[in-house]
């Protein structure tokens, strides 16, 4: 069966990393949605950088969440 996708929603989760509290690593995390779907994997990482650039806490990893709705042709 053929289907196509059509794009829902696309959201970055950026993660700190807060160094060791009580003898554990700390990783907190945030989420920012409304991100346009023509944004490209680098724009993305761009404005990730520079969000985290702006907090206390290290840079630990960016995470793309893509949501798509797979229907059948």
């Amino acid at each position: 069966m053929a289907v196509t996708t059509d794009f829902l929603e696309q959201k970055i989760q950026i993660r700190s990393n807060h160094g060791l509290v009580d003898g554990k690593e700390k990783i907190t995390s945030r989420t920012y949605g409304d991100v346009k779907a023509a944004a490209t994997d680098a724009d993305i990482y761009d404005v990730a950088t520079i969000i985290a650039g702006l907090q206390e806490p290290v840079l630990e990893e960016v995470i793309k969440h893509e949501v798509s709705l797979i229907v059948p042709v």
